[in-house]
């Protein structure tokens, strides 16, 4: 708005100095009446004249500099607009709305589970430095939690099998090296319940966005 706001100025500018020159042209084609003017008349039409071209050609210029600046600051807003952009994604993407992509690695996992060893494993991958995890097609949220449902494990309302599998983005080396580390919680499981894990580094792997309804429920943002 404020653009536009400045090219009309300039373009109203240089309609005036227009006609201002074409006030010029006409008085000169009529020497009569200048001839009818005493020197000294002559000489303060011309420093008047003078002195209004400079004016005009100063404001024409300022003009000119306040769109140089509006283009600036277009261009700023824009770059800024779309970093914005691109910071929204990431923390919808990180924050469970958006799918994501990346290297991690897949755990394959059976046995007897409660979800105890469920959320273990989850907080295992979270503390190893996981950027995104999924059981199965869950998407793993700061408020997704194992429980015991009525027939089964629950994630999100969503049934766990006794088989299931885990991705987990991050650094393939050091997800494998935390669930796989001595007296970690997969050689506990092992242990204590006879499961069995196969960990694998991928080098890309798809975590799906989550399909739970995020926005708080008690929270409000402060004004």
């Amino acid at each position: 708005m404020s653009r536009r706001v400045a090219q009309l100025s300039l373009f109203a500018v240089a309609l005036l100095i227009g006609m201002l020159l074409v006030g010029q042209l006409r008085s000169q084609a009529r020497p009569a009446e200048l001839s009818s003017l005493s020197p000294q008349e002559i000489s303060q039409l011309i420093e008047t004249l003078s002195a209004r071209n400079i004016q005009l050609s100063d404001a024409l210029a300022d003009l000119r500099e306040q769109i140089r600046d509006y283009e600036r600051e277009e261009a700023r807003g824009q770059s800024t607009l779309d970093l914005t952009r691109e910071d929204l994604e990431r923390f919808s993407a990180f924050a469970g709305l958006l799918p994501i992509t990346g290297q991690g690695i897949v755990v394959q996992v059976e046995g007897p589970f409660d979800p105890t060893a469920i959320n273990d494993l989850i907080y295992e991958l979270r503390n190893a430095g996981a950027e995104a995890i999924a059981v199965d097609d869950i998407r793993i949220t700061a408020r997704s939690v194992a429980v015991l449902g009525t027939a089964a494990i629950e994630i999100d309302g969503v049934p766990i099998d006794r088989f299931f599998e885990i991705r987990a983005i991050g650094s393939p080396d050091g997800l494998r090296s935390a669930l796989q580390r001595p007296g970690g919680v997969v050689r506990q499981l092992e242990q204590a319940t006879g499961a069995t894990f196969r960990i694998e580094p991928e080098t890309s792997i798809t975590v799906p966005a989550t399909e739970r309804d995020l926005a708080p429920r008690a929270a409000r943002p402060v004004e």
